[in-house]
């Protein structure tokens, strides 16, 4: 599903969320936008090569700030997420 919240921002849901973060990650050539990491898609999320798009503006509680746009969102590997949110 993709909804348009009234502040402009957009939200995705099941297969459209999941074209989204397969098109983000092609777009960086399947590597960490940070460390430059070969990321994977498949792998397990606590692997450190695992695929993780990080909302930069922060999804905050209950995705209150969230905008899953080429814009608002960076491919992230597994460690590179992890500190980005002090994990």
């Amino acid at each position: 599903m993709i909804r348009l919240t009234k502040d402009g921002r957009t939200i995705l849901s099941g297969k459209h969320y999941t074209a989204f973060r397969h098109e983000l990650w092609e777009s960086q050539e399947k590597l960490c936008f940070r460390c430059g990491r070969r990321t994977e898609l498949t792998a397990e999320l606590y692997q450190a090569n695992s695929f993780h798009v990080h909302h930069t503006a922060g999804r905050g509680m209950g995705g209150g700030k969230r905008s899953d746009t080429f814009a608002a969102c960076q491919g992230l590997c597994g460690g590179c997420h992890r500190k980005e949110h002090n994990q």
